[in-house]
Formats: structure tokens, sequence, C-alpha cells
């Protein structure tokens, strides 16, 4: 689950990031939309998971 500040809204980096998933959804299927989804898709996981520790 993704990081949530203590008012259960996304913290700002991963908030900024859906919104700008959400306008590229709505661009026209190209090349350069694939590739800017797949820079979001990577930009979100690296915001929510910072959270996380290793393992040893």
């Amino acid at each position: 689950m993704p990081p949530r500040r203590p008012d259960d809204r996304l913290r700002p980096a991963a908030a900024r990031i859906n919104d700008a998933i959400r306008q590229l959804i709505d661009q026209p299927d190209t090349h350069a939309r694939a590739r800017e989804y797949e820079r979001l898709l990577i930009a979100w996981g690296n915001a929510t998971r910072s959270h996380l520790v290793k393992a040893a």
C-alpha cells in the first residue's frame, strides 16, 4: 500500500506522479507516451516504497 499521510492522502510526490499518469492516459497512444508511462511507473514505485527497508 502506498505511504499515506495521517489524513489518509498520498504523499505529495506520489500524488503528483498519480496526477501525471492520469493526464497521460488521455493522450494519444504513441511510443513516446509509452516511454513516459514507463518512466512514471518507475517514479511511482520509488515514491511509494521509500518507507520499506531491505531485509538483511
